[in-house]
Parts: C-alpha cells; structure tokens; sequence
C-alpha cells in the first residue's frame, strides 16, 4: 500500500462531475430511456435505482443528491491543509484554523463558537529548516526537530563525530568533540551508567547538536513528536536532530571508516512565552423535539508540524464540517429540522494527550448524560467502512446504517467497475478505548465511537510524518465519508431513543504481563515476565518463544494481542524452551474483568438467542487491539 496515491474517476455515487474527476456533469435517471441493439431494435435498459431507493426520508434523500452534485469536503481540507498549513497546539496557525473552522460553521446557519479549555505554557512556532552534507560529497538532508525544542541561530557548518559508546572511543574523539554536529547510531543506550558518562562529557564539549536517526537503517520515515514546556524561563537550549534513518546509518558508516564528514544545518526554531490560550470549536444545529439531546460529529483540529496535517487531520475534519453542511443544506431545501440536536466539535490538543476532549467533559459534566454519541473521525483519509458496537445497540444501529449499504447497492449498479466500499457493523464486546477524542467520552459513559475506516491508503506511512501533506488525501474517500457521517448524525437525531449504554462500559483488557523481543523471525521470544502477572502464574520464563495461543499461530504482537482477547479467559498457549515444545495454561478468570465479561455473556445470550446473531457475533472480541505488546 505504500507509494503514490491514486485517484479515482470512478462513478461512486452516480454523477461523475461530483466525484472530482473534473468531468462534464452527467445526470444518471433512475428511469433510463430505451437502448437500441446493433439491430436496431429498442431493448429496454435495466433500471438504475435511483435517490429514491436509498431511503425515505426527505432530509436523507437531499443529502445523498447535494453531496453528489455539490460535495466541498475536499475544499474543507484543502483549506486547512494547504491555505493553513500544520496547526500545532499553541500555535498561530492553529489559532488561524480555528477562526475559520468557527466562521465557516457560522456560514452554513450553525451556532458556532471557540471554547477555551485550557492554556499552553510555551508557544513554538516552526521556521524553515536546511541540512545538507558538505563532505566527502554535497548531498541534501531530510530530517526534523521535535515541537518545541530550541533551533539554531544561523546555518553550523561543523564535522560530524559519532557519539563515543565507551570510554576508549570518549578518549579518541574528546578532542573534535567542541562545536561538532555528534551522531548517535541507532540503538544506543544513553540511560545506562556509560551511556550518563558519555551524556555528560558530550554536553561538557560544548557540541553544535545532536543528530539521532529518525528510524531503522533501513527507515525513510521521520515522525514528528514533542513535549509543551511549563516554564518559558527554563527551556532547553541543546540542537537535537533526527535525521532519515538511511541517511543517518550511512554518514556513521562513513565517519566510523574515518572519513571526514562535514554537514550544514540551520533551523529557524522560535518558542514564545505564554500562556496561550486554547480552545475547541463548537457549532450547533438545534433540534425540534428534543434539543436538549446531542448527536455529536468531530474529529482533532491540531496536527505535528512536521508536515501539514492533512491525512492526521485535516481529512477528519473536513468529513465532519462537510456533514454537518450538508445537513445544513438538506434542512433548509425540505423544511425539517432534526430532533436532536447535532453538535460539531473540533478539539484541539489531541495531540498532546486529548487534552481538548478530556478539557471539554470535564467542564461540562452536566451534559453528558444527554449526549447520544460521539462519533469521531482520526483514522486517515480511507473511507469509512464500518462502525463497532455493541449487541445491545445492534438493532439500532443497523437502521441508523441501512441507507449505506443502499448508496453502495446503488454505487454498484451505476458503475460495476468501481471500487466497492462497503460498511459493516462490527459487533464487540464493549466500546473500544482508542488513542483519539471519542475516550475521554466512553470513560465518562458516553457511547463514544472512532470509526473504522478502509482503502488504499498507507495510514502509517502518512501518520505524524514528512509525508502528512494535501495530495495524500483520496477525493473520492473523502466524499463517502462525509456522507456517512452525515446520515449517521441525522439518523441518530431522529431515532426514537438515544444510543444504548447498557453494558457499554470497557473492560480491562487481558494482559499478558511480559516484555516481548521481536527478532524477525515469525514468532515472539520473551524478554522478561513480570512479577505477579499471569504469564508468571502460567510458568512462562524470560527466553521461551511464544508459538500459539489456542489454535492460533502467533507472528507478532498485534497477532497475539488478538488471540488472546478473544474466546474465554482460559487458554492454550504452546511455547518453546530450549529447543523443545511445551503447552502451559494462560488464566483470567480469577479477575474482575473477566466475572464482568461472564455476567455480561450470560446476559446477552438470554436476551439475543444465538439463531439470531449475527455472524461476527459468534466470537465477540475481547476489547480493543492495541498496537503494543501485551
């Protein structure tokens, strides 16, 4: 999946001229005039279901027809993206993007506003940055500075040492050591008591930076990170780089052969004091019936600026202010009003640790508990393609989804060729803690739900990257998305009750309890067992290799963390030792988590009977796959 992003001209929702292949407009009739044969007789074409068949609602209706006509959700991100550019917590574009976000809401008859949840001690702002190699041969350098940390006050122009691991190699370069750039190889360890030795030799040399690599030797991505200061009067004053892992193994390479490596860098870097203050945009359609009631929509506003935020999250955004237009503009040309009111927020501080979203619950208590659900949109510029939920909100939610599946029916029929994007419920067992906005909501018991999304797309290699700019963003996904939010934000408005939170609540996943070393191979070997955890309890040791968790084959940490958060809490796992296989009995279900998953099963079973779940229900998932090792 990684390379360049294609485009689509494919019929996705039946007017070519709205899916921005740039086409003159052709209108597709649901009733189609008559065919003629190589005959010349007239054979009747087969009908083409038209708006009509997606639902009955007028307000449904009109927003699938302007979202195929009129769709602006690629302007929404252009403009953040390209116009604004990276929108960093604390900065001034962002502060930018917030007034426009705001204005724009505003435009479309929403009450919009900027809600201050908080403030930033230390503003950055990121200037522009050179590198380059000088010797042995002129070459340009791809590299990144953390958020704010300290650039430099012109272009250092300074040989290149390689960080000293030991005390012999300290001696030797001690003497370059003054005003040099100094490269730390990748994997070095500066926590031990060497590693704090050569840390303080390096920094008593009075080095020009430190240049660290980005990734892997073999890595071209360079992921941009960093920590808000709390006191502009103590901020660090150390240049540290990270430069391309490609690049930065072959100039250790060069300079550990005895090459004499000179590079060039300035970064124009500026921390400001602050406070600066920070805020969420909120913009409200109010419903009729029950506008004390939400339906929330939403995605982060800030982004690294690293590069420009567009996949993470300009694309979330867009999808979630063009809903909330087309909605707009559906109520005005039919007249109705939602029941609920639909809420748009945009947080910021996402980044830094859902500082927006956790701000906002936890000053507005009080309004919880008539939020319906939060649906938030943070995974990238693939299209949406399905939603977790529980047994409980199954039912529901399946009338909530029914006019998507209809769109892609009718999609497939208009243009068989295309690429199909379907949507799916997926039934878990509880609501799913994700690293996004819609957690703090799902811990303050709020249905809160991040959506699942698919394509063609490379999330990974766009997230918090150098290559997180405008052109990652796939039109045509965009344009699904924004009408599935929208529908879902509608249909949830006008349901006849809120979103169920009857046994909603997440539970503690199941941890293994060991420290895992992937060494490339196809399974995991265990670099240490924790105490009192229940791999401990199972007889694990530090060096076993993990082979299978019941019937399934372990080669990685996501593999695992799946394995064993599905099925019962009682389980096989086949490991090796010393060159032999042995099986040992993995147990949770002496723990809290696992009597409220038993009572919650139990539950579920008497109230929905098997013959009526639905496929995916035959083994819920055990809560959310973390990335991590377990």
């Amino acid at each position: 999946m990684r390379g360049p992003v294609l485009r689509s001209c494919a019929l996705l929702l039946g007017l070519s001229g709205a899916l921005g292949c740039r086409e003159p407009s052709t209108v597709v009739a649901s009733e189609p005039g008559p065919e003629v044969s190589d005959g010349g007789a007239e054979v009747s074409a087969p009908a083409v279901p038209g708006v009509d068949s997606i639902s009955d609602d007028p307000v449904v209706r009109t927003i699938v027809t302007v979202a195929e006509a009129d769709s602006q959700v690629e302007a929404h991100a252009r403009k953040l993206a390209v116009d604004i550019g990276p929108r960093l917590t604390g900065s001034g574009a962002l502060i930018t993007a917030e007034r426009w976000a705001e204005e724009s809401l505003g435009s479309w008859g929403l009450e919009a506003r900027r809600e201050r949840w908080g403030d930033v001690a230390v503003g950055f702002e990121r200037g522009p940055a050179r590198g380059s190699q000088i010797r042995p041969q002129r070459r340009e350098l791809e590299f990144s500075t953390e958020a704010w940390s300290p650039g430099t006050r012109d272009m250092v122009r300074a040989q290149a040492v390689v960080w000293p691991g030991d005390d012999a190699e300290l001696r030797a370069r001690k003497p370059y050591l003054r005003n040099a750039w100094v490269l730390v190889p990748w994997g070095t360890n500066m926590r031990d008591a060497t590693g704090k030795r050569m840390a303080s030799a390096v920094d008593k040399a009075g080095v020009a930076g430190l240049i660290f690599a980005a990734g892997a030797p073999d890595d071209q991505l360079i992921v941009t990170q960093g920590e808000p200061w709390e006191d502009f009067k103590h901020l660090p004053t150390r240049v540290v780089l990270h430069l391309r892992g490609d690049q930065h193994a072959e100039l250790v390479t060069a300079a550990e052969a005895g090459e004499y490596v000179e590079l060039e860098f300035g970064v124009a870097n500026r921390l400001t004091p602050g406070p600066v203050a920070a805020h969420n945009v909120i913009a409200e359609l109010a419903g009729d019936e029950l506008p004390g009631e939400r339906v929330v929509i939403g995605g982060h506003l800030d982004s690294w600026d690293g590069a420009s935020g567009a996949v993470d999250n300009a694309a979330g955004v867009a999808t979630a202010m063009e809903a909330a237009r087309l909605i707009a503009v559906a109520c005005e040309q039919t007249g109705e009003r939602p029941d609920r009111t639909i809420r748009v927020m945009l947080w910021t501080g996402e980044e830094q640790g859902l500082l927006g979203s956790e701000g906002w619950v936890r000053d507005h208590g009080d309004e919880l508990a008539a939020i319906s659900a939060v649906l938030v949109h943070d995974g990238g510029t693939n299209f949406i393609s399905g939603l977790p939920v529980t047994p409980e909100m199954h039912a529901d939610m399946q009338r909530v989804f029914a006019p998507i599946e209809a769109i892609e029916r009718r999609r497939a029929a208009i243009d068989p060729e295309g690429e199909a994007m379907p949507f799916r419920l997926r039934v878990v067992e509880s609501l799913i803690l994700e690293p996004s906005d819609s957690t703090p909501f799902i811990r303050a018991d709020v249905p809160g739900f991040y959506w699942d999304q698919a394509g063609r797309s490379d999330y990974d290699h766009y997230h918090h990257t150098q290559h997180d700019h405008f052109p990652a963003i796939i039109d045509d996904y965009q344009r699904r998305s924004a009408l599935v939010v929208a529908i879902a934000a509608w249909n949830l408005a006008q349901a006849p009750s809120p979103v169920s939170r009857v046994n909603a609540g997440p539970l503690e996943p199941r941890r293994l309890g060991v420290l895992l070393d992937h060494d490339g191979g196809d399974n995991l070997r265990i670099l240490e067992v924790l105490v009192g955890s229940v791999a401990e309890q199972a007889g694990l040791k530090a060096g076993d290799r993990l082979l299978a968790v019941d019937d399934q084959e372990i080669d990685g940490a996501r593999n695992l963390n799946r394995a064993l958060r599905r099925g019962e809490a009682r389980k096989r796992a086949r490991v090796e030792r010393e060159g032999s296989e042995r099986e040992l009995i993995l147990d949770w279900s002496g723990e809290e988590a696992e009597r409220e998953r038993a009572r919650r099963k139990q539950e579920r079973q008497e109230k929905f009977p098997p013959e009526s779940w639905p496929e995916s229900w035959s083994e819920l998932e055990v809560g959310p796959e973390a990335p991590e090792a377990p």
